[in-house]
């Protein structure tokens, strides 16, 4: 979790700078994800952190955005996934043109 939060930093610069400089009684706009601590029980709000994180997609994000190592059984995964998508996504181009040009030609 505290490798999330540290990926995290730099997804909202504004906060990082305003928590290194000391805010002086300044209210920050909340920008991102706001967790309340209720009667100290830390555990709670980073339940409900995690799933806020989980459920706005910035978990996706920043999984994506660290570096680490990827299998070549994953590699090869992931390369065909993204070959499949761009297949339907140019059969799906296909078939749009196709059917703009019947329109076009029946006027």
């Amino acid at each position: 979790m505290q490798a999330l939060a540290r990926a995290a930093r730099g997804f909202w610069p504004a906060a990082a700078a305003a928590a290194g400089r000391g805010n002086r009684g300044q209210v920050q706009p909340s920008r991102g994800i706001v967790v309340h601590v209720r009667d100290g029980n830390l555990e709670r709000a980073l339940q409900v952190m995690e799933r806020k994180m989980r459920s706005s997609g910035i978990e996706r994000l920043i999984k994506r955005r660290t570096e680490h190592h990827v299998k070549n059984s994953e590699k090869r995964v992931l390369a065909r996934k993204a070959l499949m998508a761009r297949v339907r996504s140019q059969e799906l181009g296909k078939n749009l043109r196709d059917i703009l040009i019947k329109k076009i030609r029946f006027y």
